[in-house]
């Protein structure tokens, strides 16, 4: 995928990204389509499996409004995300699985971007200042941990 427009509203704590991964993992567990939860699904059969050997977004740019900043919008450069050996083997992987892995790739990236364009708070610079800088800062231990408790959740 190339130069993918990411949207990001909201805060680091709460935000849009964070919200359709919550949505993402509902389907999930509920047994929606994709699913491996065959308790939870209709018709008793996992989802189709599929491999995905190499994923790549390059180019992609982050739009980011903050409500701190009165929901003016400012647009980072997001590092390229590669995926690669998903669903590899016998396993394969479900196409919520998919989702649910390359939409946390791109909401850790989109994180650590806005996050380090607020590293230099004090000194003036970032997209941030004042407060509102100081405590995206403070709150972004609890970001990265609860992105990195995504992946460890079940989908069944």
């Amino acid at each position: 995928m190339r130069a993918a427009e990411i949207t990001f509203e909201g805060g680091l704590g709460g935000n849009n990204l964070s919200k359709i991964m919550d949505n993402v993992n509902a389907i999930a567990k509920s047994g929606g389509p994709g699913s491996t939860n065959v308790t939870a699904r209709a018709d008793n059969k996992p989802g189709r499996k599929i491999e995905v050997d190499d994923f790549l977004i390059t180019g992609a740019k982050v739009h980011v409004s903050l409500p701190s900043r009165g929901g003016e919008e400012t647009t980072l450069p997001l590092p390229d995300i590669h995926l690669i050996n998903l669903g590899k083997g016998n396993a394969g992987i479900t196409a919520t699985d998919l989702t649910r892995r390359v939409l946390g790739a791109i909401t850790t990236a989109t994180v650590k971007v806005v996050a380090s364009a607020t590293t230099d708070i004090g000194q003036g610079a970032g997209i941030l200042g004042g407060d509102a800088g100081k405590a995206v800062g403070q709150d972004m231990n609890k970001i990265t941990k609860g992105i990195g408790g995504l992946f460890k959740k079940s989908t069944n």
